[in-house]
């Protein structure tokens, strides 16, 4: 874990980065899922703001939390790879493709040495030139690990709509309270889009910040 003591105070910390997922291209073709979804923040028309949901849950901003003075530097978010897009194909055209946007961060001091996780992840839904409207399923795995360890695995099945006469839909995944063990190794926060269910046991990861 790295500490410095002249660095000031990051908790609670946000990062919010831009993740490219090539669209329409570049993507093995993959299956949807068609199970429900757990929890979902979906929007067609992207009226509320990524940063709204995750800071907020929503459109209406509550009290500002007190300030925790502490020196744990929250890690960054890592893309697994391979996980950023996932397409369906019908022939030799594309249906749809579904695709990772920005990415977010927040850690939180907890009693007992322990830090809470609150992770948000955007992406889309873009129907190809064999697409029609409908409803998609995104399946988003968030991923918490020290070293080699996996504490804490989560996935979430969102869902996003694409109504007659659009091409695309919007959704937001918010994973929150993952408490962790402040003391160890560094930790490492991965997402990706997860249709086989694999949880954290992809090898490699592209770091996005």
């Amino acid at each position: 874990m790295n500490r410095s003591s002249s660095r000031p105070s990051t908790l609670p910390s946000v990062l919010v980065l831009a993740v490219t997922a090539g669209v329409l291209g570049g993507c093995s073709t993959l299956g949807l899922g068609s199970d429900e979804p757990r929890a979902t923040v979906a929007s067609s028309s992207g009226t509320s703001s990524f940063s709204e949901f995750f800071r907020n849950g929503g459109s209406t901003v509550p009290p500002p939390a007190a300030p925790v003075d502490d020196d744990f530097e929250c890690p960054s978010v890592e893309i697994l790879d391979g996980g950023a897009a996932m397409r369906q194909v019908g022939g030799s055209d594309v249906r749809n493709q579904v695709s990772l946007g920005e990415v977010a961060r927040e850690c939180r001091a907890q009693p007992g040495g322990q830090i809470a996780i609150k992770v948000g992840v955007e992406g889309r839904v873009l129907l190809g030139p064999a697409g029609s409207p409908g409803t998609f399923t995104a399946p988003v795995r968030v991923v918490i690990k020290r070293g080699d360890k996996v504490l804490v695995s989560r996935l979430q099945r969102a869902t996003a709509t694409v109504p007659s006469g659009d091409v695309q839909a919007r959704f937001v995944v918010i994973e929150d309270n993952m408490i962790v063990p402040r003391q160890g190794e560094e930790l490492s926060i991965s997402v990706g889009l997860d249709p086989s269910g694999r949880g954290g046991d992809a090898p490699r990861k592209r770091k996005r910040g």
